[in-house]
């Protein structure tokens, strides 16, 4: 048992100027600007339909 496996760390060219990870840029997939739904109007349509739905709803997200 002489033999040792020793693996050779490979390390990726890095664009200094380019975008970051947390930058907009084309390095690939990201979150579509979507506005947020307003969450009393939400509130307030379940409210109409189940009113004990949207009371444990309030009680789960603390709202």
């Amino acid at each position: 048992m002489d033999k040792v496996l020793q693996f050779e760390r490979r390390t990726k060219p890095v664009d200094p100027g380019g975008p970051g990870p947390g930058d907009d840029g084309d390095g690939g997939p990201a979150r579509p600007k979507v506005e947020r739904p307003d969450t009393r109007d939400l509130l307030r349509r379940m409210r109409r339909v189940d009113p004990n739905q949207a009371r444990r709803y309030r009680q789960r997200t603390g709202e």
